[in-house]
């Protein structure tokens, strides 16, 4: 298993930089161990879904276009 990177408040105040997040100053530091938690639990799961056996599933979610009532064409 290779070895889980560290999250930084710096790379933190990057992330909301490039996602046009406003963030004030200092918040950094209370999100950092949140979203390394987070980050954790998604990679994990991307691993498990990677698998063979899990290759056949799809999402349930389904998306429609709000401009399209049910039944038009």
């Amino acid at each position: 298993m290779s070895r889980k990177p560290s999250l930084t408040p710096a790379q933190v105040r990057e992330l909301a930089r490039y996602a046009d997040l406003p963030l004030a100053p200092g918040r950094e530091d209370q999100i950092t161990p949140i979203l390394a938690a987070w980050l954790e639990d998604a990679n994990a799961l991307s691993r498990k879904m990677s698998a063979a056996p899990y290759h056949d599933l799809v999402p349930a979610t389904v998306f429609t276009h709000p401009s399209h009532e049910e039944g038009e064409q």
